[in-house]
């Protein structure tokens, strides 16, 4: 069976000594949240980039040629250049963030950028303090997270793009030192971190990763046939396409106020923010070259939401949820690639090989719910048997670090389930899949073109096809089995449909007839 091989293809991955890394590429990790998957990803989208030396390429995604030259090289890693706006976020952050992680070196800098703030703001019928205090507030609304964290190690929600910032972590060590402002101010990154990746971990990277590698020229014809795509819209030069124009377009325009009003502070103290930004680059790892599959997916969940008639930030919350679902999928679509997987369920499940078996998250039965577990149970021990596969062992040369499951395996995969709330319930034994509002509103979106609709049936069948997820009918019987449970009719729901009726509360479901049901996604 071998390893996974890498994309970009390089050789940082023979160093590797950790097999999550090298099952599912570097890396998903469980201190990054969801809000922090979707910055880190749309930082890449936004930032200049360099395939090598080649760039900078300015838009979101590289041109096809540069992605299949990219591919057939060797050696070549992206770099990309996010800005790290330390002035920004010591004035938006500096009083949100715990007491005892206000260094008295940070208290001065503030104190720098208040008093030249004074200079700059006129106001007719506010004092500049008054000003400040309530620009504070405002900025600090778009905290998006680390809220228990040192002020530089928080993150905004990525609602414009000046609030894409690289992650600045401000180290221990230098807690009880005495440091002077123009130490900092004239080399700030001597002091602070910026390329840990503690919390933007490289998850954003990975997803990003994965796009290159499906558009470097994959064949996808095969897939789109057993998706029931034949339309040419599926085809990677349209998608692409659509993906690149609706990434330009994601920029609000209502919204062009705070991107200058955030330059205006980052630039109050134009030595620091000069500094922390010379020669300024990251470096993305790899994602395995096989994932273009469950890529290919995301790239189509993805052009429908961004085409979509919906507000900024139901737009964000989508994506962030999606970028999240892609990192369940694809540690389910690796592990069935490198687990060991009986000769039943090798043939059932969805077109990666998996199925994840879904219930209603109130007035299930018990048989639905024993169902469930078992079949998350089953999930965990798949991942499992992937991080044990031999020859990944014998490639990094041990097991592993001991926080391996709680960090990058099955015990990570529960802990996003649970913080989309799909993982039921959020602490406790017996974890099980269940439908939540948000999900149907995901499933619906990313499934149906916006302004289309498809039957109920069909559309039980695509997120079967795109997630493994199952409800009822031939759906869940593939699921039972590809769980190891026996077939039992007690599993299905009884009289009218609970995820009917869900549907039918979110406005999506229309009822023609009693025989024939459609889901529409209204958002066209």
């Amino acid at each position: 069976m071998g390893v996974p091989k890498p994309f970009p293809n390089i050789d940082d991955i023979n160093s590797v000594k950790n097999p999550a890394f090298v099952l599912f590429g570097s890396r998903f990790y469980a201190d990054q949240t969801t809000v922090e998957l979707l910055a880190e990803f749309l930082m890449v989208m936004f930032t200049n980039k360099w395939i090598g030396s080649d760039g900078p390429i300015q838009s979101p995604l590289p041109s096809l040629y540069d992605l299949e030259n990219w591919a057939s090289t060797q050696g070549k890693k992206l770099k990309y250049g996010p800005e790290i706006r330390l002035n920004l976020k010591l004035f938006s952050l500096l009083r949100a963030s715990p007491l005892d992680s206000r260094h008295a070196v940070h208290k001065t800098h503030y104190q720098e950028l208040s008093r030249e703030f004074s200079k700059k703001v006129q106001s007719h019928n506010r004092a500049a303090d008054e000003v400040q205090e309530w620009l504070e507030d405002f900025l600090k609304g778009f905290q998006g997270a680390g809220f228990d964290r040192t002020w530089c190690a928080q993150n905004f929600y990525p609602i414009v793009r000046t609030f894409l910032v690289q992650e600045t972590i401000w180290p221990k060590k230098h807690a009880k030192q005495e440091i002077g402002l123009s130490e900092i101010r004239f080399n700030p990154l001597r002091f602070y971190e910026t390329t840990k990746h503690n919390f933007l971990a490289r998850g954003g990277e990975l997803l990003y990763l994965q796009q290159c590698n499906l558009f470097s020229g994959k064949d996808v014809n095969g897939l789109a046939k057993e998706l029931g795509y034949n339309s040419s819209n599926y085809q990677l030069d349209s998608l692409y396409q659509c993906l690149q124009q609706g990434f330009e377009d994601l920029e609000i325009a209502q919204l062009s106020v705070v991107n200058e009003l955030a330059s205006f502070i980052e630039n109050l103290d134009s030595v620091t923010h000069e500094e922390t930004n010379k020669n300024n680059k990251l470096e993305c790892d790899w994602c395995p070259e096989e994932s273009w599959p469950e890529a290919y997916l995301f790239a189509i969940e993805m052009s429908r939401i961004l085409r979509a008639t919906l507000g900024p930030i139901e737009r964000l919350e989508l994506l962030e949820f999606g970028c999240a679902m892609q990192v369940l999928r694809s540690m389910c679509a690796q592990s069935v690639r490198y687990g060991e997987v009986s000769s039943v369920s090798a043939s059932h499940g969805n077109v990666l090989g998996y199925a994840w078996l879904f219930s209603p998250q109130q007035k299930s039965s018990r048989q639905q719910r024993l169902a469930s577990c078992e079949n998350v149970r089953v999930v965990f021990r798949m991942i499992q048997t992937a991080l044990k596969n031999e020859d990944i062992i014998a490639f990094v040369g041990e097991s592993g670090p001991a926080t391996i499951e709680r960090d990058y395996g099955h015990k990570y995969f529960n802990l996003l389930g649970k913080r989309l709330g799909i993982i039921y319930p959020p602490k406790g034994a017996e974890p099980r899949f269940v439908v939540t509002d948000q999900l149907i509103r995901y499933l619906v979106l990313s499934t149906i073109e916006p302004g289309k609709s498809c039957t109920y049936e069909e559309f039980k069948r695509r997120i079967y096809a795109h997630h493994g997820i199952a409800v009822e009918g031939q759906e869940l019987e593939d699921a039972v089995i590809w769980s190891g449970l026996p077939l039992n009719s007690s599993v299905q729901p009884v009289g009218d449909s609970w995820f009917a009726q869900m549907l039918r509360a979110g406005g999506f479901l229309v009822e023609l007839s009693d025989g024939c049901s459609l889901v529409r996604n209204p958002y066209g």
